[in-house]
């Protein structure tokens, strides 16, 4: 099968080219071919291959975790009611992260004080870093299984427990939104890979 080719024409400035071209030049790579490597990792991740943001270098950020706490087939979130630029929003539960704390036992801790439950914390899923007034939200998210625990809520009015796709109908906090839609993207590509076997 023929490999067709097709020509891209860039502007870079001077000093990142002459920078660039030693690098990859140590790399044993082409200037053609790194773009071609960069140009499929696009493909591949349906967007770019590295975080983009947007963020103030001078707001403290604040290192949160929180859990995708699954039972029965759903997830569940809580609204908060403290007051708060994210007063009234939807979120995962979790906490913020207390020093060098290791992040399984931030969960614990947090499921614990802020809504009294036991949970079994799995893997690490991904992470939104996001901007608000004020401060910038590093945050974290863990698959976990609700194991038992009476629902008692300081920081939160309510919970529910409700399915992955349904989640953005919810008001999320903006940091909340982009892990779900992580989540969402996940839910249809394990359901594809389970569709071709």
């Amino acid at each position: 099968m023929e490999n067709k080719t097709s020509a891209i024409n860039i502007q870079v400035d001077v000093e990142t080219k002459k920078e660039a071209t030693l690098v990859l030049t140590d790399l044993g790579l082409s200037m053609s071919t790194a773009i071609g490597l960069f140009l499929k990792q696009v493909v591949k991740h349906n967007g770019l291959p590295f975080e983009v943001t947007n963020v103030s270098p001078h707001k403290k950020i604040l290192d949160v975790v929180c859990g995708l706490i699954m039972k029965d087939g759903k997830c569940l979130i809580a609204k908060r009611n403290k007051d708060d630029h994210v007063k009234g929003k939807w979120e995962f539960p979790g906490g913020r992260r207390v020093g060098l704390e290791d992040e399984k036992i931030t969960l614990e801790r947090s499921f614990t004080e802020l809504y009294n439950i036991k949970t079994n914390i799995n893997e690490y899923l991904t992470h939104s870093i996001c901007e608000y007034p004020g401060h910038i939200v590093d945050l974290k998210l863990y698959e976990c299984d609700y194991v038992s625990g009476d629902f008692k809520l300081s920081a939160h009015s309510e919970y529910k427990w409700v399915n992955i796709e349904e989640l953005l109908d919810y008001d999320l906090a903006d940091a909340d939104v982009i892990l779900t839609k992580f989540l969402i993207k996940k839910q249809l590509e394990d359901s594809r890979k389970e569709d071709d076997e």
